[in-house]
């Protein structure tokens, strides 16, 4: 099972707090992922150290923690928003990634042991493994919402509400064990047959090019023959 770092840590031992993940699909080749942590209990333990965070976290997923005070200019960090004050603790979590990047998000893959994710202009197929694992760790937190926002039009999906083109799923610790996530436009497909297509696609590509090249060379071989007659 995947290594829960240090932002889960943060975030999901809170009791009673605001915890909302909003993924934005609408710009074209672009995943914009932000997460709001809202907690007003003054008296809460952990009230503190989010009020007071000043961390940097990796946005790509690793086994490794990936929660650090020294950046590496080699990697890539969320931007930390810190709107704490007296009477609330508020972090936003947010980064711009391509939409090549963000399978690997760090955010998403810490909560789903397996995480598909395909969009292009027209198609769109975001699927997680059944369990989100988080409230396995970190039992206090009550419950996580997650919208979606796509302009695609949507043939199949799980969410629990649907408004403006944004679908909502409500998980807390008695949906979490079966509380997976879809969103497709793609009928009875997966990434992993679009993958197989596109791998068909490149192997008779493949197959061209040798058979042009091979082709080329008999050309030439019945040239040369031809002109020692």
């Amino acid at each position: 099972m995947k290594k829960i770092i240090f932002l889960s840590i943060v975030l999901f031992m809170l009791s009673g707090c605001t915890i909302k993940y909003d993924l934005d699909l609408t710009t074209p080749n672009a995943a914009i992922e932000n997460l709001d942590i809202l907690e007003t209990d003054l008296n809460n333990e952990y009230f503190s150290t989010i009020k007071n965070y000043t961390g940097n976290i990796r946005t790509i997923y690793s086994d490794q923690d990936s929660d650090s005070y020294e950046k590496d200019p080699n990697l890539d960090y969320y931007n930390i928003t810190n709107n704490s004050d007296d009477n609330k603790a508020n972090l936003i979590i947010s980064y711009p990634f391509t939409t090549e990047e963000f399978a690997d998000s760090n955010i998403i893959n810490t909560c789903y042991e397996n995480v598909t994710f395909y969009n292009t202009n027209d198609k769109i197929d975001i699927r997680t493994s059944n369990e989100f694992l988080c409230f396995e760790k970190y039992i206090s937190a009550q419950e996580v919402e997650v919208n979606i926002k796509t302009n695609q039009k949507i043939l199949n999906n799980n969410a629990d509400y649907i408004e403006n083109n944004v679908y909502t799923w409500k998980i807390n610790k008695s949906n979490a064990y079966q509380k997976p996530i879809i969103l497709s436009n793609i009928e009875n497909s997966t990434q992993e047959q679009i993958k197989e297509e596109n791998n068909q696609l490149n192997l008779i590509i493949i197959l061209s090019v040798i058979g042009a090249f091979v082709v080329a060379i008999i050309i030439v071989i019945i040239n040369k023959n031809h002109k020692y007659k």
